[in-house]
């Protein structure tokens, strides 16, 4: 009910919003229709176009058309290994087990941690 109200209140309230804004708003004036609107006295100079050189690429080796399909050398190795600039281990290891002053007879009763 309510959306068939705003339905209707909008289709009788568009049309007099485009007539109120068009009676407020300026209007244009028309060209005078014995005049041309473009003035053809003396054409614009022409603007010189910059052209980017041709680069033309070098001819494929024979080296390279003969490896074609095949895998590229080193493919085997990775790319990133320890010792090649990377730390030899993610996280030093753990050591304790616990946090210092945790016992699992201090977690409340119901807590995963109790025991």
């Amino acid at each position: 009910m309510l959306y068939r109200n705003f339905a209707i209140a909008t289709l009788l309230a568009a049309p007099l919003i485009v007539m109120a804004t068009q009676a407020l708003l300026p209007k244009r004036e028309p060209a005078p229709q014995g005049q041309s609107a473009i003035m053809a006295d003396v054409p614009p100079p022409p603007v010189p176009v910059p052209v980017a050189p041709v680069v033309t690429p070098g001819a494929p080796t024979v080296d390279a058309a003969s490896s074609f399909g095949q895998p590229m050398a080193g493919a085997d190795q990775p790319a990133l290994a320890p010792g090649a600039g990377l730390p030899d281990t993610s996280a030093p290891p753990i050591s304790g087990g616990m946090a210092p002053g945790f016992s699992p007879q201090d977690a409340p009763a119901g807590s995963p941690n109790a025991e």
